[in-house]
């Protein structure tokens, strides 16, 4: 590697690995202040409150990384112009987009590294951070559901539950209605609960009213009922809230294939949320890209330069995407297209502000 590029190479990375610590640490410090109160309510020692705390940590690592080397790329960028080492390398022959190769270069491996820590660190810590809240407090209601209905991807049943339980996979006020081959009616069933079988792997009702359609419907009570087709697993009924997040990548993509055949309603709110987390690893390259676009003329306040123009791009790129994910869960967006669009937007503003500079 060439001097310049080391050069380039390692002050983009000194001062990104130095943003992200502070960055970090601010966002550690958020959460756990946010969540003192319960942890002192609940009377826990310090070193519970210190592990819940640490456990949380990979996401803010998550959070900072992108931000973090904006801020870096943008402060670099401006230090070269302000003391004419851009000039120099210019003057030595160097291209321009020599000179940002190396800095892409950074945001590209961090991309990496994102999604690698996010599957293989953020993502086990994350689950065992909720088991630990769950058990210290019990929270459990994100997981909780209402009015579900789900389709079996063979067409032979139909399933509605009232609610749905996730301490203890129950559900409540169940309606199913079972099909033939033929895709005709043959049995009603109301229940008063269902609850799923670990061992047999099915759905054992309880309190069922069956009415047999035929001729003539016929109507009978039964203590209990069960069916091997009726063997769902209790995931499908779970709220939508954190489930594609707490997933690996291989039982996230099956869990939405079934989805999509169980309960089309809900696949187009969960598709977006995982294509949010696949593609949220490109965050750090698409905001250095960003600040590379951007046209730096200052020769005094670099610093405080580099942190107002990281602050701006960060929040419009971060909120036009959160109002683009909600059209994606809506179904308004494609869930690519709602990634792409908050780049696209971002980086023609990086443009028209160059291009109003060079007028200036």
């Amino acid at each position: 590697m060439k001097l310049y590029r080391r050069y380039i190479f390692k002050s983009t990375i000194n001062v990104g690995l130095g943003a992200l610590f502070l960055t970090t640490l601010m966002l550690i410090s958020v959460d756990l202040f946010a969540n003192l109160d319960t942890y002192l309510s609940h009377e826990l020692p310090l070193a519970t409150i210190a592990y819940l705390t640490l456990l949380g940590a990979p996401q803010a690592v998550l959070f900072a990384l992108g931000p973090s080397l904006l801020f870096s790329a943008t402060f670099f960028l401006s230090q070269l112009h302000a003391n004419n080492e851009y000039i120099c390398l210019i003057g030595s022959g160097i291209r321009p987009l020599k000179i940002i190769l190396p800095i892409i270069a950074v945001g590209l491996i961090a991309s990496i590294l994102q999604f690698a820590f996010a599957e293989y660190v953020k993502l086990p810590l994350s689950k065992e951070r909720l088991v630990l809240e769950e058990e210290l407090f019990g929270l459990r209601s994100t997981q909780d559901n209402r009015n579900i209905t789900l389709h079996d991807p063979e067409g032979r049943y139909v399933l509605y539950a009232r609610h749905y339980r996730a301490q203890d996979n129950l559900l409540r006020e169940v309606l199913l209605l079972l099909f033939d081959e033929q895709g005709n009616l043959t049995h009603r069933l109301d229940a008063q609960q269902g609850r799923y079988d670990e061992d047999s792997g099915q759905w054992r009702f309880h309190g069922v009213q069956s009415q047999e359609v035929g001729e003539v419907v016929s109507t009978r009570t039964l203590e209990a009922y069960d069916n091997p087709r009726i063997n769902l697993d209790p995931s499908y009924f779970r709220g939508a809230g954190g489930d594609i997040d707490q997933m690996d990548i291989q039982t996230a993509l099956q869990y939405l294939h079934w989805m999509k055949r169980l309960d089309p309603n809900r696949h187009t709110p969960l598709a977006a949320d995982f294509v949010k987390r696949i593609l949220d690893a490109l965050n750090p390259l698409v905001l250095i890209v960003i600040a590379a676009t951007i046209r730096y003329s200052l020769k005094k306040n670099i610093l405080l330069f580099a942190i107002i123009t990281s602050l701006i791009v960060a929040v419009v790129y971060y909120v036009v995407q959160m109002v683009t994910m909600i059209a994606a869960r809506q179904g308004v967006l494609s869930p690519v297209w709602a990634m792409v669009i908050p780049s696209v937007v971002v980086l023609l503003l990086a443009a028209l502000q160059r291009t109003l500079s060079r007028q200036g």
